[in-house]
């Protein structure tokens, strides 16, 4: 049978509850009700830190559908509401007004605009749920793409891009195997007879999956889903991004094999990007509906629904209550018209207390003049704190968490002695933040070596301290418009001729760390990554803790599902103060694989190096008292957690 729209008992109720209310709003203009002037304040007190905030989001390539979000529920909410402005009078409305609050307060407090964002979107989704239209009760719904503005917590985006390059690495493989394309996969890369293709290079980095995870969110505002759908939609746009730079990343291969054509560069890259993004959208509309296929409420007739518990449930999951069968329209309008002025008196009733002092309200030209006062008051203060908002740094694209004082000052000429096959000059140190980009306490020297595939490359070698944790050096570059196209962990084998004076072995915790398949230290982490004007950069970073120890790297940027555990480990050697040494070059185009083999040993041998100096066992003794002295300190100060 065809599907009317009705008033159902439930709507009786409610619609009388709120009856009183709706018509006191509705008899004052829009300009001015309290109402307005208070949600319209609350979403425009953050503007100043927003401007902060949308600003860095758009330098990130995997956000910038933000501005269609916004217009998108803009638009929705204006088609679908009556255009006035309500009281926050239910439960979810109230507790998105205090979380967001709270969160403006944090953000106040913490000059943070990521605060700030996550405080705009409570307040929108306080507003549009007691906002209301013909078909809708709530546009609670139309909140959801807003939640996809948000980054999330301690770079779980980039480490979401990351995490499924290797899976659409492994996959695109499988394809050009169908496909007979002879290729070798090596990290994130895939090695076709002509070139090397970075996954990240061909596919945008997976950077689709957010835009797909907000058109998924754009389905479920538009068609007025289920809310409990919305994991699901989420997951299957994150499969959909992944089948879609899949068939990107063969693509590039495919064709670059077949007919020599680049499109790993340039319009055909950014017109395949388009096409693979089209055709993960249609399959994303193509789900849709055949989750209403599935899931769509019963034809029974209402007396059956009233007594089966199950089709009750069944029906309160899929529906949204607004759509009934026809047989049941006669029946529930029988009963509406029966038991309204029953049902409609005890509503009433219950809702009278709740409602007065709001329709008091609606209309009070000192609450409406007070109310505007505090706004701009809150609108100072988020000015105020905006122009205090410290930039973008370098370290905000890691863990940030930097600890007091220094672990190795290096005396003059001792670092640059160590460069044998390379140069180590031009030494530069900064204490203190003097140069925030590269940590509290830096020391910087240019670093330039001779190579066969490249010739003489030149770089910088970098000293930072110190640090609290492992810090991951390659979100920072990211950070600073750098994209990562692989990033990897390379193996080092210990050189005996370049062991240096502690010779024959590395003891200690050094040497307990040092793997025990035959290489003879751990291994240092690598990122080849590639710049807007289409340079590439190539970093190598390790840590070496305060007692001389040389810590593995992690394999990938950090796990999605340990992260947060991994920064709460507190055993000895997670909460031993670290520096972090790198090596930064870059160049025109790839380097080959004996230049960065080349860099390796070179660095390999300065962490070494300056392990072994650490400890104590070239130069300045470390078991000074005034080095045990400021090893206590850095101990002390690195339990305290101290940030930046």
């Amino acid at each position: 049978m065809g599907m009317i729209e009705v008033a159902t008992t439930s709507d009786v109720n409610s619609g009388g509850a709120k009856k009183s209310l709706g018509q006191s709003v509705r008899s004052v203009p829009v300009h001015r009700s309290v109402w307005t002037w208070f949600w319209v304040g609350l979403l425009a007190v953050g503007l100043p830190m927003l401007a902060i905030y949308f600003s860095r989001m758009w330098r990130m390539p995997h956000y910038q559908y933000f501005p269609f979000a916004v217009l998108a529920v803009v638009g929705l909410a204006w088609s679908r509401s009556d255009r006035r402005f309500y009281p926050p009078t239910t439960w979810v409305s109230l507790v998105c007004l205090g979380v967001g609050l709270a969160a403006l307060g944090m953000g106040w407090a913490l000059r943070s605009p990521w605060m700030v964002a996550i405080a705009f979107f409570f307040f929108a989704a306080g507003c549009l749920e007691v906002m209301r239209g013909e078909r809708d009760r709530s546009l609670l719904a139309l909140a959801l793409p807003l939640a996809l503005l948000v980054r999330l917590p301690l770079n779980y985006d980039l480490l979401l891009i990351l995490e499924l390059q290797p899976l659409t690495t492994k996959l695109s493989s499988l394809l050009l195997d169908v496909l007979g394309v002879p290729h070798a996969v090596a990290n994130n890369v895939i090695e076709l007879t002509s070139r090397e293709l970075f996954v990240a290079e061909a596919c945008s980095g997976i950077q689709s999956v957010f835009t797909l995870a907000f058109l998924s969110t754009l389905l479920i505002a538009v068609y007025r889903r289920r809310l409990w759908l919305t994991p699901l939609y989420l997951l299957i746009a994150c499969v959909l991004a992944v089948a879609g730079n899949v068939l990107r990343v063969t693509t590039v291969a495919y064709v670059d094999h077949s007919s020599g054509w680049d499109w790993a560069v340039g319009w055909s890259h950014d017109l395949l990007g388009y096409a693979t993004l089209g055709v993960a959208a249609l399959f994303l509309v193509s789900f849709d509906h055949l989750v209403v296929a599935f899931l769509h409420p019963t034809g029974t007739a209402a007396t059956e629904s009233k007594t089966n518990p199950l089709i009750r449930l069944w029906n309160w999951c899929v529906d949204d209550g607004t759509t009934v069968d026809a047989v049941d329209a006669y029946f529930l309008a029988g009963a509406g018209a029966e038991g309204a002025a029953g049902s409609g008196a005890v509503s009433a009733t219950r809702t009278s207390k709740a409602t007065s002092w709001m329709r008091l309200l609606t209309g009070s030209k000192p609450l409406l003049i007070g109310t505007v006062g505090v706004m701009l008051v809150m609108f100072g203060v988020t000015t105020t704190r905006a122009l205090s908002v410290k930039p973008m740094q370098f370290e905000e694209g890691g863990m940030g968490m930097f600890v007091e004082g220094l672990i190795f000052d290096p005396p003059t000429g001792v670092i640059e002695s160590d460069a044998e096959e390379f140069s180590l000059a031009e030494r530069e140190t900064s204490r203190g933040g003097e140069n925030p980009i590269l940590g509290q306490n830096s020391d910087v020297w240019r670093y330039s070596t001779t190579t066969v595939g490249n010739g003489n490359l030149e770089g910088l070698f970098v000293l930072s301290q110190s640090y609290s944790s492992f810090h991951e050096l390659c979100l920072c570059y990211q950070n600073q418009e750098w994209e990562i196209l692989d990033r990897s962990t390379r193996p080092v084998e210990r050189d005996e001729s370049n062991a240096g004076p502690s010779g024959a072995g590395q003891s200690g915790a050094g040497q307990s760390e040092a793997g025990q398949s035959g290489m003879g230290e751990n291994p240092v982490a690598y990122a080849a990554m590639r710049s807007v004007a289409g340079r590439r950069g190539h970093l190598w970073y390790a840590a070496v803790g305060a007692s001389g120890s040389m810590p593995a790297p992690p394999a990938r940027p950090g796990r999605l599902a340990s992260r947060f555990v991994d920064s709460l480990d507190a055993t000895p050697e997670a909460a031993e103060p670290i520096m972090m040494v790198q090596i930064w070059v870059t160049s025109d185009s790839s380097l080959t694989r004996s230049s960065v083999e080349k860099i390796t040993a070179d660095f390999a041998l300065i962490r070494r190096r300056v392990a072994e100096r650490v400890k104590g066992t070239e130069g300045e003794p470390a078991s000074s008292e005034s080095s045990e002295s400021e090893s206590r300190k850095l101990e002390s100060n690195s339990e305290e957690g101290a940030v930046q």
